[in-house]
This record gives C-alpha cells, structure tokens and sequence, in this order.
C-alpha cells in the first residue's frame, strides 16, 4: 500500500490555536489559494444532555435561534443570510449543535456578525416559538412515516436503556409540546456559553481580522457549564418488533461500538466497510446479490466521545425477515471465526483512507475536524498518524474486535413490518 508515500501531498497547514479576550477558543486552517471560507461555531451541547421532560431542547433552540435577535426579525435574518450568498445552516447531534457558514472569503465580516448575533442575541418571539414547535412536530411525523428512520431511532434507545445517549435529537411529542418559552430560554442560557463554545475556520482566512470580529460579534455568558452526565448503563441485548402496516420488514441490528478514543476504531471502521460500506460488502453481496432479499442493507458506524454505535440495516419482503437475519447471521460468524481475507482488509483501508484524503477538499470537512480533535483530543490529530494508524491494522485485530461487536448479545434488534408471525429476533442471528 503506497499511502503513506502520497500523504505528504494533502495539504494540512499548521491549524492556529488563539484564546480570544471574550474566553472564546479560535481554530483556524489557512488554505492557500481557495477563494472561500468556512466558519463553524461548535456547542458542546446535543440530545445527550437533556433532562427527560427536556428531549428535543438542544434541536428545538437551534430551530428558534434564526427566528429573531434584538436586531433583527425571522424575515430580516433570512434577507441577510441570502445576501451573504454561500450557504449558512445548522445541525444537532447527540454531543453537539453546530452552525456553520460556507462563504466568499469577502463576506467574512458579515458572515461572523450573523453567526454572532444568532447565537448571542436570540429573543425567542413567542409566536415563533409555537410555530416552529408545529414545524418539528411534521419532522417528528416524517420520521414516523420512514420505517428506516424510526427502527433506528428505536434500536438507539434500546441499546442505552433510558440513559440520555438514547434520547431522539428530534425528541418527543409529549416533551416538545410540554416545552415552555422559558424553559428553552433557560436551556439556552445554561449550554451557549463560552466555555461551552469552540469556533473554527478553514479556507481564505486572515486570521487576525476574524479574531477582532468574532470578540466583537460574539456576546455569551461566562458561567461553566456543567453537563450533568450520568454514567452509561449495562448493555443488555433485546428483540423489539413494532407491527406496522407497510410493504417490508425493516430490520436494524444495533450495538454499542467504540469510542473515538477506543484503540479499536480504526479496526471497528475496516470491518464496518467489509461489512456493509458498498457494493462489494460482504452483506450486500449475500443479501442483496446472492439471494435477492433487500434492495437496502448496509452497515453503519458512528464514534462518540464515550461509546460509540455499530449497527446493520436492511428492509425485506416480511415472510422473509426470519431468513434475512439467518443470512446476516451466518456471515457474522464467517467473520469472527475466519476473520477476511487479505484483499478485503486492504480494499477496505483504501476506501477509508481516499476517503480521508478527499475530505481534506471540503472546507467544512476541515473545520469539522478541527471542532472534533478539539472536544475528543484536546488536540489537532496529523493526517499522517491516522494514516499510519488504519494501515497498521491486522488481520487479528479485525477478529478480536469483531469478536466483541457482532456476537448475538451484542446487538438489540428492532424491526417494523405487518403482523407478528414473521418478526425475527435475535434467536434467528444465530441459527
């Protein structure tokens, strides 16, 4: 493998690490010769640290903060975010909520103020606020009408078993309906703080000029905030079948995977993409190729501070459900008794390392990266290491962790489709 000759040519400056006077973290990536500009506010703040009668608090405020500030109303700040041109947006996932900016270089000054006053000057217009509380209301029910959707957000819960990793980013209809003014108020206050706030930036980027306008744009509370996390709970593996009327069975086999400080994620990643990363997966292959039981069966990982996720998805026909997870199940077994073949592991970690490679073209990918090293590392992680550290993965490595994560009682399975008799479970994975 010649990775490690070609990784001198990503382009990876020397990210710059500023203490701003307002107590604010600055990372900043100059890209030479890229006319745009990528900027990221990062609240270490996501479903994950609600309260119960909470769920859906962190999504919900990352909704109402563009629908007024002191300065200006919902109608005037979209005015002024399509003036920018680019693309100004936002997100929440279980650890964070994130608003980001894609702009011309030019329009930095601009795009900082907004993002600013957004996340500084929010006044939560009542009107707005029940508004957009029916606006979440239609997401919640657009992802009740997507089986893949809600199995997933099901088999989530099951596998943190009321701990607050589990809660939906969405949240619930009782608890979004039962969320008051100051109640978002308050948990807005509580989370956007600056202690609790990290901005990056990467691309066309005068790092000086950003750091007085960020100081000057940027007006948040001072207090520490404490994130309240209780320890995880005992995995405890489980078969779920909701009886729905729909045309397939849709199947979600989740466990607990690791954390992005777990020594075993790189080795968990090439077995995911051996797995059920593309075409010529092992799942895609027998399921879909083979014997022609799903048009959709993947597999998905996802890294979180403390634990992470591993799970496998795929929708069939229902009197095949049963057969479905057998086929799953005895590939499974392929693997942690005969690990994968050379070829594999190597396609694999070129997959996963051109995919690295490319990322570093995104703008956002940069300051995404930048955002994560910090709250997971305390530190800017080379691309050099992660390369070196995915290709020194073994065939032994690849066992022992598949050993650990695709073991019947490692998983909780959920699934969805009409009527009882063909449900699968977890009996079925290892028949």
């Amino acid at each position: 493998m010649n990775f490690l000759r070609r990784v001198g040519n990503v382009d990876q400056p020397e990210p710059i690490r500023r203490q701003l006077s307002n107590g604010l973290l600055l990372l900043a990536e100059p890209v030479p010769g890229v006319p745009s500009l990528a900027l990221g506010a990062w609240i270490r703040s996501g479903s994950q640290h609600e309260t119960n009668d909470m769920m859906g608090a962190a999504h919900f405020i990352e909704h109402l903060v563009f629908k007024g500030t002191r300065k200006r109303s919902a109608y005037q700040i979209a005015q002024k975010l399509e003036a920018l041109g680019g693309q100004v947006d936002a997100f929440t996932t279980k650890e964070t909520t994130c608003f980001h900016a894609r702009i011309f270089a030019g329009h930095r000054r601009s795009a900082a103020n907004i993002l600013g006053e957004l996340l500084s000057d929010a006044t939560f217009p009542r009107p707005e606020v029940e508004k957009e509380r029916q606006v979440i209301v239609e997401e919640i029910h657009a992802y009740e009408d997507t089986p893949e959707e809600f199995v997933f957000d099901l088999a989530t819960e099951k596998i943190w078993d009321g701990h607050s990793m589990g809660h939906s980013i969405l949240g619930r209809l009782e608890t979004l309906k039962a969320m008051g003014t100051r109640d978002l108020q308050k948990f807005h206050r509580d989370h956007y703080t600056r202690p609790n706030m990290i901005i990056t930036a990467a691309g066309n980027v005068d790092v000086d000029r950003l750091v007085d306008e960020i100081e000057a744009s940027f007006r948040l509370p001072t207090r520490q905030h404490r994130n309240g996390l209780r320890p995880l709970p005992d995995f405890v593996p489980t078969t779920t079948h909701l009886d729905r009327d729909l045309q397939q069975t849709s199947i979600c086999l989740m466990g607990r995977g690791p954390s992005a400080t777990d020594e075993t994620r790189h080795a968990a990643a090439i077995l995911h993409t051996i797995l059920g990363a593309g075409m010529s997966s092992r799942l895609f292959q027998k399921v879909r190729e083979v014997h022609g039981l799903a048009y959709s069966v993947y597999s998905y990982m996802e890294v979180l501070r403390e634990s992470g996720i591993f799970c496998i998805y795929m929708a069939v026909e229902p009197k095949e459900a049963k057969r479905a997870v057998r086929l799953v199940g005895r590939e499974l077994r392929k693997v942690r008794d005969k690990g994968v073949k050379k070829w594999e592991l190597e396609a694999a970690k070129a997959q996963l390392l051109t995919q690295l490679f490319l990322s570093y073209e995104s703008m956002f990918e940069r300051v995404s990266r930048l955002a994560y090293d910090e709250m997971y590392y305390g530190t800017q992680l080379p691309v050099r290491r992660m390369v070196e550290e995915i290709v020194s993965v073994t065939p032994e490595q690849i066992r022992d962790v598949a050993d650990r994560l695709l073991r019947p009682e490692s998983f909780a399975l959920v699934s969805a489709g009409p009527g009882t008799v063909n449900a699968p479970s977890l009996e079925d994975l290892d028949a």
